[in-house]
């Protein structure tokens, strides 16, 4: 990740923490594949560009030996599809799949002005985060009682 990338990401996920709202994933995946084809990996902290920076991930972590790479995207960064997946859309080695694929799909991908692959069962949204807005309320609440904030007439 550049710092470009980086302060879009800082300023997204402080304007969604100042309006009070969260990420929010809905839907089921639809096992069309699509997330293990033509995918970006992040690893050491930045997003790799190179065959020399995947071979350096896949030393550090094995299960990232069964992607390889596909292509490149218009901004440099290498893609990449999984040599696990299927014909009808599965993983023929789920119970060990990679971190990045049990978290799919991540609210980091919308922090980072990412897409969902097409066809993908998951959709993301912002929604108001009622559960912050509650414990920023029962916070208030408490200073109150404590005396800290005086209460409002």
């Amino acid at each position: 990740m550049n710092l470009f990338e980086y302060l879009e990401y800082k300023f997204r996920k402080w304007r969604l923490k100042r309006k009070r709202q969260t990420v929010i994933i809905r839907g089921s995946c639809k096992m069309c594949g699509n997330c293990c084809r033509s995918i970006c990996l992040h690893a050491g902290g930045k997003w790799l560009k190179n065959e020399k920076q995947f071979l350096k991930a896949v030393d550090e972590d094995e299960l990232l030996s069964r992607f390889e790479i596909c292509g490149k995207t218009e901004e440099g960064y290498l893609k990449f599809s999984c040599t696990s997946l299927t014909d009808n859309g599965t993983c023929n080695d789920y119970e060990n799949r990679p971190q990045l694929c049990r978290n799919f799909p991540n609210p980091t991908i919308f922090m980072q002005f990412g897409e969902l692959p097409a066809g993908c069962g998951f959709r993301m949204s912002t929604e108001t985060d009622f559960e912050k807005i509650l414990q920023d309320a029962l916070h208030d609440d408490e200073k109150i009682k404590s005396g800290h904030i005086p209460e409002k007439k």
